[in-house]
């Protein structure tokens, strides 16, 4: 599994269109067979910044889902919302638990 974790700064008055973007961006790659899961965090104490946090099945599942027409839409549009570049972590998975559901 590849992890791809985003950490994001809106401008201030930005913060709830950046949140609205972001929470689109999930009911679409929830759709996309090799996502395994999708979150979106927002700071509590500073609520113009945000950590998404995406789980795919390898490499060629996350290329598709960065090239796919909505995310590209996307990442055009925050560009003029972020304070400043996102910063993009990868990671391999190591080890993991199954995930629970909540309600």
């Amino acid at each position: 599994m590849l992890l791809l974790l985003a950490q994001l700064q809106a401008h201030i008055a930005a913060k709830d269109e950046v949140k609205s973007l972001l929470e689109i961006l999930l009911a679409t790659t929830q759709e996309e067979a090799g996502s395994i899961f999708y979150a979106v965090h927002q700071q509590r104490d500073q609520p113009d910044k945000f950590m998404v946090y995406e789980l795919y099945r390898g490499k060629a599942s996350c290329d598709a889902h960065l090239q796919s027409v909505p995310v590209k839409a996307a990442l055009q549009r925050l560009e003029a919302l972020l304070a400043q570049p996102p910063t993009i972590t990868f990671c391999d998975t190591v080890a993991y638990t199954s995930l629970k559901t909540y309600a």
